[in-house]
């Protein structure tokens, strides 16, 4: 019935359609259609809300008869059920006393050569780890060291190279020994520092005379002032 109304619907569509001129055949039409029967989560119809249906009338001899089969049906499967109940308590009962106790060994067996296995993997990669760790360790040690050794290196040879240049200016130290002789080249020696350098590079010597001192340069002035 719901192809029938379908076709029939689009039957008319497709015959009204040379009287529009913006039809389109791919478009999309929705159509509502019936359920054959109504859905079981819509509520009773407002017309059948005080229907009350008429009860079958069944004859006495076909009501005993039904009730007579449902009640063996019953008994036949209460049996069935309990048997069942009855062979699978005895096979369990069997089983804990010998399968069970076997299962249970090799159960435990299994589980513990797993362990092995598992634990013997971790021992390896832990091994392994720890000798990682162990050559990294030892190679940052090493390297320390070096750095140290180089520093111990290069604090000895500046060391060394400041005693050297001590040594070499030692020879011209002033000691308890030679104390009379650099005192009489003193004196023999005279600086005079009253010298200049000119632009060409030549040394005047003697020929400027001393500055007076500041005392002196400030007393005529004062006494012109005075006056």
């Amino acid at each position: 019935m719901q192809a029938m109304r379908l076709i029939k619907v689009n039957s008319l569509t497709m015959g009204t359609a040379g009287l529009c001129e913006t039809f389109i055949p791919n478009s999309v039409y929705t159509q509502c259609v019936r359920w054959k029967r109504k859905p079981i989560w819509l509520p009773t119809a407002k017309s059948k809300v005080f229907r009350i249906p008429k009860r079958p009338v069944i004859p006495v001899e076909d009501k005993l008869e039904l009730q007579r089969l449902n009640n063996n049906y019953r008994t036949y499967m209460t049996s069935f059920r309990a048997y069942v109940r009855q062979l699978a308590e005895e096979g369990k009962q069997r089983s804990d006393e010998t399968v069970c106790k076997q299962s249970e060994e090799e159960d435990f067996e299994r589980c513990s050569a797993i362990n092995d296995e598992w634990n013997a993997e971790v021992a390896k990669t832990r091994e392994i780890r720890l000798a990682e760790m162990r050559e990294n360790h030892r190679n940052a040690i090493l390297q320390r060291l070096l750095r140290q050794e180089q520093r111990q290196e290069m604090k000895k040879e500046m060391l060394n190279k400041k005693v050297r240049k001590i040594k070499e200016e030692s020879v011209t130290f002033i000691t308890a020994e030679n104390i009379d002789a650099a005192i009489e080249e003193c004196l023999a020696n005279v600086v005079d520092h009253n010298r200049a350098l000119d632009l060409e590079g030549n040394w005047h010597k003697g020929q400027y005379p001393p500055v007076p001192p500041i005392e002196e340069t400030q007393k005529p002035v004062a006494v012109e002032q005075r006056s």
